[in-house]
């Protein structure tokens, strides 16, 4: 089990939440009332941007796909050459879509303000 944090979100869901790895980020939020914004859920409105912040003391590998990528690019808190970075080196940028991001291991996740 992983250690997923969520802070800033709202007082009273706030904290420390254990989910399996792969689970994908939308549902965790959902099952525990954590207010991120899920429009379309499939990473093509761009709302659900969250901080994300890998706690574990090595990088786990995380593939981010092109369609996350080219989102977080055209919406200007990426760059192309970070994101080819990522891509290449299997790491998970420090902003993502909440809708397209697994656990992969211990985590932090903020809302993107």
């Amino acid at each position: 089990m992983a250690k997923v944090i969520f802070i800033g979100f709202s007082k009273d869901k706030d904290g420390l939440y254990h989910a399996p790895k792969g689970e994908p980020i939308i549902r965790l939020a959902k099952e525990n009332g954590i207010a991120i914004n899920f429009e379309c859920q499939d990473g093509e409105c761009g709302n659900c941007l969250i901080k994300y912040e890998n706690i574990e003391d090595e990088e786990p590998t995380n593939y981010i796909d092109d369609l996350e990528l080219n989102k977080l690019i055209e919406m200007g808190v990426m760059n192309s050459k970070d994101a080819e970075y990522c891509q290449q080196f299997t790491i998970s940028p420090k902003v993502r879509l909440a809708c397209q991001t697994l656990v992969k291991g211990d985590v932090i996740i903020k809302p993107f303000l």
